[in-house]
């Protein structure tokens, strides 16, 4: 269900920046990428719960739609051009999902 999601390098550098937020930018190397391997799944487990709530808002039959293209493992192409004919705006979509998860992270509610 990853095919809709931002790159993995985009993700980890995200992450990087979020850490030493969170912990200071002279953090050790090992604990960052520790700190990394724990929040990527959670980060990519955020952005598909919001991805999926946003369309099942616009209709049940378009979230059917889109947990079967995921599921048949279609390009990502095809399945970020749907999402996006749903979700017109959805650079500032994942933009917003990104915060939020940032915000919960550090705490800043």
């Amino acid at each position: 269900m990853q095919s809709f999601l931002p790159a993995s390098e985009s993700l980890e550098l995200f992450l990087t920046d979020l850490i030493k937020d969170k912990y200071g930018k002279d953090i050790q190397t090992y604990l960052l990428e520790e700190f990394k391997q724990d929040l990527l799944p959670r980060l990519t487990k955020w952005i598909t719960l919001q991805t999926m709530t946003e369309v099942a808002k616009h209709s049940e039959g378009d979230l059917q739609k889109l947990q079967k293209m995921t599921e048949e493992d279609k390009p990502a192409s095809e399945v970020q051009a749907f999402i996006q004919s749903i979700i017109p705006d959805s650079t500032s979509f994942m933009t917003k999902t990104l915060l939020a998860f940032r915000q919960t992270y550090l705490g800043v509610l």
